[in-house]
């Protein structure tokens, strides 16, 4: 077995998700060490897990397989997400320190197992879980699978067998119309929202034994329904939405050949569609509330120039002009809201047109020096405008702070700052990258606006983190956060 594999996995994954120390990663990549060569819990899978800090969710950074058992899992899990809603005790056991013991859960792969969750700690701190597995598929039905939460026909079938047993009134708890047709179309069972909607259609008579032709809502009959069963033409069967009288609704319809019975059951999304209307309203003013602020960000923007242009002191040209890059980066993302009526944007189209604006002012270089200004943009992130105007206002300080100082009495050949974004499942990664002389960020972060302003909005509107490494061969300014 490769252990240095398992240390690199632990690495990346540490770095990548949590807020972890060196130290702390170190002493977790140790005993993770431990455990792959002690063989403790030698007939289980055992795994190591740690809380990923943008999901709140326990992330799999180390997998032990049994030495002598196949293991239950068949896929490399490493990596992967461990939801709370499948296994509590792996978050329950980080959160409160303590050992989580014969839990149920539900494995990445469906199968049901038993858990047994140990906190990993250094300095009193848990930093990590150890957990143990044990697969319940013998102990209840061989290879027992829980993870296609769809009821097939036959569950279907049986639980309406049940329904004629079981008192009717629990489907009365249910908000949605449930409709049961017999072989000759005739309904047999309804429940209480499904009567309530057919007195408020104007049906006077008890809808019990009435045909399932004089009850459709939509152009379907009781002879398409039970054909298209016959002949397995699936699209008869998919969810469709219908409009009747004032209301919406989602209409699923079931055929058990077996029985020659019909179930339909509708969904009212009645309110969902007045607020997709008022959404659709309420979007064409918002585009037009970007496009005035936009408008007005353009006049705040002309007059600080203005003001630049006539201030004599070298040092208020510089503030007000970092002024006018700061509006300008705001002002992109107006841009393009006053153009669509989706809140979403994409924030290559954002930032291009950030970098734009800054190559122009920075044309010459500091000090005469020419500085080329790169950037790899994944044009598939696509995000909530709040979140692309603290990007883009993030984007914009730290390239000026490049353009600033990382070349400051320096002559440096083929300078150049990279901005570099890319998209890894939900999360988004935004590098900018020089090759000037670098700096010790804690310093210049104390007296310097723009970086107090990253890291600010970073944190606090994001909820991301941002890490720093400067040398002498240049800085990387790294931006994480969940999408």
């Amino acid at each position: 077995m490769n252990n240095n594999h398992y240390d690199e996995d632990i690495q990346e994954i540490c770095k990548k998700y949590t807020q972890l120390s060196k130290v702390e990663i170190q002493y977790l990549e140790n005993q993770a060490e431990i455990i792959l060569t002690n063989r403790t819990f030698d007939e289980f899978d055992v795994f190591i897990d740690v809380r990923n800090v943008f999901t709140g969710e326990a992330i799999v950074v180390s997998h032990r397989k049994p030495s002598n058992n196949p293991s239950i899992y068949e896929k490399r899990v490493v990596g992967k997400t461990a939801y709370r809603k499948d296994e509590p005790g792996p978050l329950r056991t980080l959160e409160t320190s303590q050992n989580s013991i014969g839990l149920y859960a539900r494995s990445q792969e469906g199968l049901l197992i038993k858990q047994t969750t140990y906190p990993i700690q250094y300095k009193d701190k848990t930093i990590a879980v150890l957990i143990v597995e044990k697969d319940l598929s013998n102990d209840i039905k061989a290879n027992f699978d829980v993870s296609n939460l769809d009821r097939s026909y036959e569950e279907v079938s049986a639980v309406i067998e049940e329904m004629e047993i079981i008192d009717q009134s629990i489907t009365n708890y249910i908000d949605d119309a449930i409709l049961i047709f017999d072989e000759n179309g005739l309904l047999q069972h309804h429940n209480k929202a499904a009567n309530e909607y057919y007195q408020n259609f104007g049906y006077l008579n008890a809808i019990n034994g009435l045909h399932y032709d004089n009850l459709a809502l939509d152009l379907t009959t009781f002879e398409h329904i039970r054909e298209s069963g016959t002949l397995g033409k699936p699209e008869a069967f998919k969810s469709r939405e219908i409009k009747f009288d004032a209301y919406y609704f989602k209409i699923k319809t079931i055929y058990l050949p077996s029985k020659g019975i019909v179930i339909q059951i509708m969904k009212d999304i009645s309110d969902k569609k007045a607020k997709e209307s008022r959404i659709i309203s309420e979007l064409v003013t918002i585009q037009e509330i970007h496009h005035r602020v936009k408008n007005n960000l353009q006049t705040v923007v002309s007059l600080l120039r203005l003001q630049a242009r006539r201030a004599e002191s070298p040092e208020a040209k510089k503030v007000l002009n970092e002024s006018v890059n700061r509006i300008l980066s705001i002002a992109a993302t107006h841009e393009l809201l006053s153009k669509q009526k989706e809140d979403d944007v994409q924030l290559k189209m954002v930032l291009d047109v950030i970098i734009q604006n800054l190559t122009r002012f920075y044309a010459e270089g500091p000090d005469g020096i020419p500085v080329q200004l790169t950037s790899e943009i994944d044009s598939s992130i696509i995000l909530e405008s709040n979140k692309a105007v603290t990007i883009a206002l993030a984007t914009n300080e730290l390239i000026q702070n490049c353009f600033d100082h990382a070349f400051e009495g320096i002559k440096q050949e083929n300078a150049h700052v990279k901005v570099e974004v890319t998209q890894e499942n939900e999360f988004i990664q935004i590098i900018i990258e020089d090759n000037g002389s670098g700096f010790i960020f804690e310093e210049r972060s104390q007296h310097n606006l723009g970086l107090q302003i990253v890291t600010s909005f970073v944190e606090g509107k994001l909820n991301g983190i941002i890490s720093t490494d400067s040398k002498s061969q240049g800085t990387r300014f790294r931006i994480a956060f969940k999408n």
